[in-house]
């Protein structure tokens, strides 16, 4: 009977890239993207598009987990302001897809974007009590696809609960929404 051995390099590939994809959750693989655009134009509604097939693709990826779990505020594995939960928590209820106006989990980022125009510094915004997420044309319509996944990203966040300081601090950034937004903003390129 004649053994087969694997060379050294191969079974060290096949080891790594099976743990990679193995760590990957089910939830990340399969997250959707249900988004519904109100009075855009056909080119628009394109960038939002490629926006959420980039939104699904950075989500579904082992950097995106690894960003989340490992992000870090004040020397410690966490988020400013993560309601209480931990990374891992948040990286979970992202998976879950359970807005605060629609908590059913459902594996999915669903909102509606409404664009407006305003010449002001704001990029976009979103309340509490409604599932749009206002985006501002001035920006809206010079971004590429990933600043624009960025932008969902970061509001999306607010659907999910978390929030973060109206005005500007050096800390902000940390918060869910900024350091989400910017995880994605730095991943969605690549996709």
């Amino acid at each position: 009977m004649t053994k087969s051995v694997l060379p050294l390099a191969l079974a060290v590939g096949m080891f790594s890239a099976q743990n990679t994809s193995a760590a990957v959750p089910t939830l990340a693989k399969t997250f959707d993207t249900n988004v519904t655009t109100v009075g855009m134009t056909s080119s628009q509604e394109a960038k939002i598009q490629a926006a959420e097939r980039k939104i699904r693709a950075v989500i579904g990826s082992e950097e995106f987990r690894t960003r989340v779990l490992n992000h870090t505020y004040n020397g410690r594995k966490q988020f400013l302001s993560p309601n209480g939960l931990t990374n891992a928590q948040i990286y979970q209820k992202i998976l879950e897809g359970a807005e605060k106006l629609s908590p059913a989990k459902n594996n999915a980022m669903d909102i509606t974007v409404k664009l407006y125009y305003q010449n002001s510094s704001t990029v976009g915004y979103t309340t509490t009590t409604s599932k749009v997420i206002n985006m501002n044309t001035k920006f809206f319509n010079k971004y590429t696809s990933s600043q624009v996944a960025h932008n969902m990203m970061h509001e999306w966040m607010h659907k999910l609960g978390f929030g973060h300081t109206s005005y500007y601090t050096s800390s902000r950034i940390y918060s869910v929404p900024y350091a989400l937004g910017k995880i994605m903003n730095e991943l969605a390129p690549k996709y």
